[in-house]
């Protein structure tokens, strides 16, 4: 993996790392690079249960058909809690030599933290 720097700058309260933060970035990374070395179906085992009860990895793989898939992962940034199981992240993605942004959903089951929304899959669970 050649994936940059894992930001974990958000804190909280008594300037604390927030853990979530960490945890989201890992969750983030680790579904780019498996999603650029396996395609659509690599990304399913970090969706949502709500999108995986909604769409099979069939279903993935063909929502995401239209888009390019990325060659690494650089970043995240802009991590912002709409709850203690629910946040939104600015992901910074690596095209070939260029950068994109893309705004994700991530929602935590368990102690486990889940993608639930992301570009293209706007078909499947909380996106559709």
């Amino acid at each position: 993996m050649t994936g940059g720097l894992l930001l974990v700058a958000a804190c909280s309260g008594g300037g604390d790392p927030d853990q979530r933060v960490g945890q989201i970035g890992g969750v983030s990374e680790l579904a780019t690079y498996a999603y650029t070395d396996a395609g659509a179906e690599g990304l399913y085992d970090y969706l949502s249960e709500e999108v995986t009860d909604a769409c099979t990895k069939e279903q993935v793989r063909e929502a995401l058909a239209g888009h390019e898939q990325p060659t690494g992962w650089d970043q995240i940034k802009d991590i912002k809690f709409q709850s203690v199981d629910t946040a939104t992240a600015t992901v910074i993605l690596t095209y070939n030599d260029e950068r994109q942004e893309e705004q994700w959903t991530f929602v935590r089951e368990g102690t486990s933290w889940r993608i639930d929304i992301i570009p293209g899959l706007e078909s499947c669970g909380s996106a559709g």
